[in-house]
């Protein structure tokens, strides 16, 4: 059995987590790893249904360990697909902008049911730590230890939706900053090994998102020249709580279950295993979750809502502002420092947090009162396959 670097006191009976996403499978490898008995409850039949194939990226700003470094430090192995990243291209279908970054500033990962996928490596993983994985069962999060069960009957404030393909073009990444393709938001494209995803995330106006990705798709692969073979469609929803309930009695929430995503631009992952890693600690170690939770999340998430008000505000003349900024301050000191603790995210933060509030008040309570289909703005958001796109080979 593999060491762990901290001593931690074993948990008298099987540990119950509902989920096998990446916050659940992250505690379940925690707990199995100090040699603690697991059970993970998972009401689809494997593991990464919730997605499609999609291209997402692994941040490497708003740490000073690189996400390779931290999962590795929590046992996990990156046997997965993760394609760093040190040079993209920025664009408002009008201008573009070659950013070079020296350290790669993300890594793409693939999700879904392939090999290569994080999830079915999260799922090896666990499965060979001894973690007893259930399909298609489920539990009333009353009667888990931790809630990974993700954003299901949540309130949405993002929408992505797109393609995957296969393609003989190079490496790259691409955000595209235009409000007609990514209202309040952006779209992007990836490509990786000949792999391609081409999506559109949008913050507002849910029931033109399909009008939206298809102005993307034009602009990052039309224009562009790019092959696209074999395209499959992909989308999902961002949820995000302004206030985190992290515990519900004795069940610990990890992930969108506990309201946690970038509220930028949408980044999770990161969050997300480390949250459920925390919460494996807690359990092992005696130690109040919540505490240690707000404390390690409270910074990122004051950061988050500041760089919201600051992107919208922004947004004017398709990101112009946004796009010289980046160019004076370079792109990868900039993203660092706009997701530091700093006095100025502190000084903003009351406003942010007032105008959030306000903008976006269907999220002030991570399962409501707002459900999907129920906020007027975002009722199409209720169901993705309204959003269908109409997809060419």
């Amino acid at each position: 059995m593999r060491e762990h670097p901290l001593h931690f006191v074993r948990v008298s009976i099987p540990v119950r987590i509902l989920g096998a996403g990446p916050s659940g499978l992250a505690a379940a490898i925690t707990l199995a790893h100090a040699g603690q008995a697991v059970d993970v409850f998972e009401r689809r039949s494997d593991c990464g249904m919730r997605f499609g194939g999609d291209l997402q990226g692994l941040e490497n700003w708003s740490g000073d360990t690189s996400p390779v470094d931290e999962f590795r430090s929590y046992g996990i192995d990156i046997d997965f697909h993760c394609a760093p990243f040190t040079s993209g291209v920025q664009t408002n279908g009008r201008r573009a902008d070659r950013m070079h970054f020296p350290t790669p500033a993300f890594f793409v990962v693939k999700r879904g049911r392939a090999t290569d996928a994080l999830d079915q490596s999260l799922k090896r993983q666990a499965l060979a730590a001894g973690v007893q994985i259930h399909f298609t069962q489920t539990r009333t999060a009353a009667d888990v230890d931790i809630d990974a069960s993700g954003p299901a009957g949540r309130a949405a404030f993002a929408v992505d939706t797109g393609i995957v393909f296969e393609t003989d073009a190079p490496d790259q990444a691409v955000a595209l900053l235009n409000d007609r393709a990514g209202l309040k938001g952006y779209s992007y494209l990836l490509v990786t090994q000949g792999y391609g995803c081409c999506c559109a995330m949008s913050f507002d106006a849910f029931p033109t998102v399909q009008a939206q990705s298809m102005e993307a798709r034009r602009l990052l692969i039309e224009e562009a020249g790019i092959n696209v073979w074999n395209p499959r469609r992909v989308g999902g929803l961002g949820h995000y709580a302004l206030r985190s309930a992290w515990t519900d009695g004795r069940t610990r929430r990890v992930g969108e279950a506990a309201g946690l995503q970038d509220f930028l631009w949408g980044f999770g992952i990161r969050m997300a295993v480390r949250s459920g890693v925390l919460a494996a600690r807690s359990l092992l170690e005696g130690t109040e979750y919540a505490t240690v939770a707000e404390r390690t999340f409270a910074p990122s998430r004051r950061a988050g809502e500041v760089n919201r008000l600051l992107w919208e505000v922004g947004g004017v003349a398709d990101y112009a502002l946004v796009m010289a900024a980046l160019r004076l301050r370079g792109p990868y000191p900039l993203l660092r420092w706009l997701h530091r603790d700093t006095l100025f995210q502190r000084a903003l933060h009351p406003l942010a947090r007032w105008w959030a509030e306000r903008k976006y008040a269907h999220l002030r309570a991570g399962r409501g009162p707002f459900r999907l289909g129920e906020h007027p703005r975002r009722s199409v958001a209720a169901d993705l396959d309204a959003l269908a796109l109409s997809v060419d080979s």
